[in-house]
């Protein structure tokens, strides 16, 4: 993440208000966890595709459960009701100009055996000549053959992998990038032995892992009493409409954008219109260096066009670092 991006962050962090009841916390992911790791554990020992990689899609695809699609559908990983399905459908947004329509499963059990059916097709079986311990293999091999638009997809389940240890679950290790993984044979299912040289001490932190911590993993706040998210390392706009039921077209215009490729990882999004004025007891705010008016606006949740009215400005004009904007 570079240094702005960084910055910014924090001065988000500091300017939160209210933090919603709907946030998504590190307890929910090891909840998450904990309630599912034995699914995942079925689904590699009968279809040999590794546990953590289950569980870190999981956790990205539904919001670690926290999902409308989740909770309404027992959908797991997003999987649409195309090719021939034949069960239950729920409704809601994603890409498309109308509301696709997923498949709906009676158990979370059963959305675990339908995404490795998915995974067993033609399309990714250069996978399974990988380790179930290779999961930084796994990551990348799914992003190569296209399971996901998101282009940082394997670093976001590299990230997740390491931050909660899920490479433990199945007797793996932290794995170090860009090392070939070569386990020495065991007998009488011992646990594998791995040469020292791809073991990453589990204190050191892997970039993947700071990445993912850096970008704040998936929540809600408040920000001039508007709820928003933020764009974290493995998601689209098209996952954030999924997730909250929000046509893509609607966040775009409530982000003051044209395209989503305007949006990238760490900003805010925004999921309800912004104010024209900020709410909050700051009546001013002094540029900082990288500042710009848009992000300036997305910072307070106030519309793009009512702040530069306020401070009679541009919408394209630049801001200087050390200048006075009026907020309200």
């Amino acid at each position: 993440m570079n240094r702005q991006i960084h910055t910014f962050l924090l001065t988000l962090l500091m300017s939160i208000l209210v933090v919603s009841a709907r946030a998504q916390s590190a307890s929910d992911i090891l909840l998450y966890i904990e309630k599912y790791k034995g699914i995942a554990l079925e689904q590699e020992r009968r279809h040999g595709i590794p546990a953590p990689i289950t569980l870190a899609q999981g956790i990205l695809e539904s919001g670690a459960g926290k999902s409308g699609l989740t909770r309404n559908s027992n959908n797991h990983f997003g999987i649409k009701a195309l090719g021939g399905w034949s069960g239950g459908v729920y409704k809601a947004w994603d890409d498309e100009p109308q509301k696709s329509s997923f498949r709906v499963y009676a158990s979370a059990s059963d959305s675990f055996e339908d995404h490795s059916k998915v995974l067993l097709a033609p399309r990714y079986r250069s996978l399974f000549t990988k380790s179930i311990y290779d999961y930084r293999g796994w990551a990348i091999g799914l992003q190569k053959c296209g399971y996901a638009t998101a282009k940082n997809y394997a670093v976001a389940l590299i990230g997740f992998i390491d931050t909660y240890r899920l490479y433990a679950i199945n007797g793996g290790v932290k794995l170090r990038a860009g090392k070939t993984i070569v386990i020495r044979q065991t007998a009488n299912n011992a646990p594998p032995v791995f040469d020292d040289d791809v073991v990453m001490d589990e204190e050191e932190q892997s970039e993947e892992e700071q990445t993912v911590k850096e970008a704040v993993t998936r929540y809600v706040v408040d920000i001039n009493d508007v709820a928003c998210t933020i764009l974290y390392p493995g998601t689209t706009l098209s996952s954030i409409s999924m997730q909250y039921d929000i046509p893509k077209d609607q966040l775009l215009e409530f982000n003051e954008v044209v395209v989503e490729e305007e949006l990238h990882e760490g900003d805010i999004v925004f999921l309800d219109k912004k104010k024209k004025k900020f709410t909050g007891p700051k009546d001013f705010y002094t540029v900082r260096e990288g500042d710009s008016l848009y992000g300036i606006s997305q910072q307070f949740g106030i519309k793009l066009a009512s702040l530069a009215k306020m401070n009679r400005m541009d919408m394209s004009e630049k801001v200087h670092p050390g200048e006075k904007l009026k907020l309200k």
